[in-house]
C-alpha cells in the first residue's frame, strides 16, 4: 500500500493535471464530438450558474438584500471574469496615486497569500477577512478611503466606485459563464460600473469595437485603456540586474498567474528570447519535485536562465537551485492617467 506522502503527492499531481486540462479545454477552439458533449455538460450548468447570479443581482439591486455603508469612502476594483485581468496591480497603482491625499487601507478576501505579501510590501494597510463588509464597519474610523479588493461580487458593503477591469482575452472569447467559460457575471452587470478599464491594451485591434460593447451594456461607465511595462529586473534576494544583460540569451518563463500568456507576450514583445513558457493555474506552488523537474528539463535544452513574476516568487520552493531565477516587476500605465484621476475625485466628491 503507498504511504500517506506518497498519496498526498498523487492526488496533487492529480488536481494539477485537472487544473491544467480545464484550462486547455476552454481555450481550445476545435473541438471534436467527445470534447464537445463536455463542453454542452458545462454549457447546461452555466446556464443554472447564470440564473443564481442574475437572481442574487436582482435581490440586491431591489434591496431586498441589503447592503451595509461605511462612513468612509469605498473604490472598488474587481472584474466579470476569473482572475488575470490586473485588479491587483490597479489596486496598487490608485494606491500610490492616492496615499498623499488620502489616509487609504486596502480590504481584501482571506485568500491567495502570494497577493497578500505584494500589498505588504507596497503598505502597511491592508486587511483581509471573509466577510470585508464587517471589516469596513471596524476599521472606518481610521480610515478615509477603502480600496476593496476583488469586490465587484462582493455587494454586502455599498461601495462609492464601482470600476471593473477587463482584459483583452476576454473580448477573443466567448461570453458564457462558468464552468462553459471564465465569466462570473454576464456582460449586463457591467451596467453597475462607473468606470470600465480595459487592459493589455497592446493586445486589442479595434478599439472602437470594445468601446461599443461596453457602452451597449453601461452607457454611463467611463472607458479607459491601460497596459504594462517592464519596471525592472531582480534576483531572488532583491538585488537588482541590468535588463540588458538577460538579452540575446536564450530564457524561460515561468507565471501560474490568472493570464500567463499576458507576462509571455510581454517578454517577447520587449525582445527577450523566450524559448520555453511554462504556466501552471492560478496560485499553484510548486513543491520540490515539481521545481526539480522544471530544473531538469530546462538544463537539458541548455537553459539556464527562468524569468518569474513577482507573484511566482512565492510559489517556488525556497533554496538553491541551478537556474539563475529573475523577477520582472512590471508597472500598469493608464492611458489618459490624468482623466482617470479626474473621474475618481468627481465621482468621491458627488457621491
Amino acid at each position: 500500500m503507498p504511504g500517506e506522502a506518497t498519496l498526498v503527492r498523487l492526488k496533487h499531481l492529480l488536481m494539477l493535471k485537472l487544473k491544467k486540462w480545464y484550462i486547455t479545454f476552454l481555450e481550445k477552439k476545435n473541438r471534436n464530438i467527445f470534447e464537445n458533449s463536455i463542453f454542452l455538460f458545462f454549457y447546461i450548468f452555466s446556464l443554472v450558474y447564470a440564473v443564481m447570479v442574475i437572481a442574487r443581482n436582482f435581490l440586491h439591486d431591489n434591496n431586498f438584500i441589503a447592503s451595509r455603508s461605511c462612513h468612509a469612502k469605498v473604490i472598488s476594483i474587481g472584474n466579470i471574469s476569473w482572475a488575470g485581468s490586473g485588479k491587483t496591480s490597479l489596486t496598487l497603482w490608485l494606491n500610490e496615486k492616492l496615499k498623499s491625499q488620502y489616509k487609504l487601507a486596502i480590504l481584501r478576501r482571506d485568500y491567495a497569500e502570494d497577493e497578500l505579501l505584494i500589498y505588504k510590501q507596497a503598505t502597511n494597510y491592508v486587511f483581509s477577512a471573509k466577510d470585508r463588509a464587517a471589516l469596513a464597519r471596524d476599521l472606518e474610523s481610521q480610515f478615509d478611503i477603502f480600496i476593496l479588493d476583488d469586490g465587484f461580487q462582493h455587494r454586502k458593503l455599498k461601495r462609492d466606485i464601482d470600476i471593473v477591469l477587463m482584459g483583452a482575452r476576454e473580448f477573443r472569447c466567448q461570453f458564457a459563464l462558468i464552468p462553459a467559460n471564465f465569466f462570473r457575471e454576464p456582460l449586463t452587470s457591467l451596467k453597475r460600473a462607473d468606470i470600465v478599464v480595459v487592459n493589455y491594451a497592446n493586445e486589442i485591434n479595434n478599439r472602437e469595437k470594445i468601446k461599443q460593447l461596453i457602452s451597449k451594456h453601461s452607457p454611463d461607465a467611463n472607458i479607459f485603456f491601460a497596459s504594462y511595462k517592464i519596471k525592472k529586473f531582480t534576483d531572488r534576494k532583491g538585488g537588482e540586474i541590468h535588463a540588458d544583460t538577460l538579452k540575446d540569451k536564450p530564457l524561460a518563463a515561468f507565471a501560474a498567474i490568472g493570464y500567463p500568456q499576458g507576462f509571455f507576450n510581454k517578454l517577447k514583445e520587449s525582445g527577450y528570447a523566450i524559448k520555453k513558457e511554462l504556466s501552471y493555474p492560478d496560485h499553484h506552488r510548486l513543491n520540490q519535485e515539481e521545481f526539480k523537474e522544471i530544473e531538469r528539463s530546462l538544463v537539458i535544452d541548455g537553459i539556464d536562465i527562468l524569468i518569474i513574476t513577482r507573484k511566482d516568487l512565492s510559489h517556488l520552493p525556497a533554496g538553491g537551485s541551478k537556474l539563475k531565477i529573475f523577477v520582472m516587476d512590471i508597472d500598469m500605465e493608464i492611458e489618459e492617467e490624468g482623466e482617470f484621476l479626474q473621474e475618481i475625485t468627481k465621482l468621491l466628491i458627488a457621491k
